[in-house]
């Protein structure tokens, strides 16, 4: 569109554009930035509630410490 109002448009015509994202495509681009962030936060969370309840005894059983 561009390339035809720079090069082929007629002098007395005025033409106007706008390019849009769809909601769909914006929430898929979201959704998927959005992926590291909620893991990390999970991540911390699981571990605080595993710090706060008291089943922490060292970090090599950790993961059976917190699931047992």
């Amino acid at each position: 569109m561009s390339n035809w109002t720079a090069n082929e448009k007629p002098e007395y015509m005025e033409v106007g554009y706008a390019a849009e994202r769809s909601i769909k495509d914006e929430l898929d681009r979201q959704s998927k930035s959005d992926v590291l962030t909620i893991l990390i936060s999970y991540s911390i969370m699981f571990l605080y509630i595993a710090f706060s309840l008291g089943q922490f005894r060292s970090f090599s059983t950790l993961l059976v410490s917190v699931l047992s």
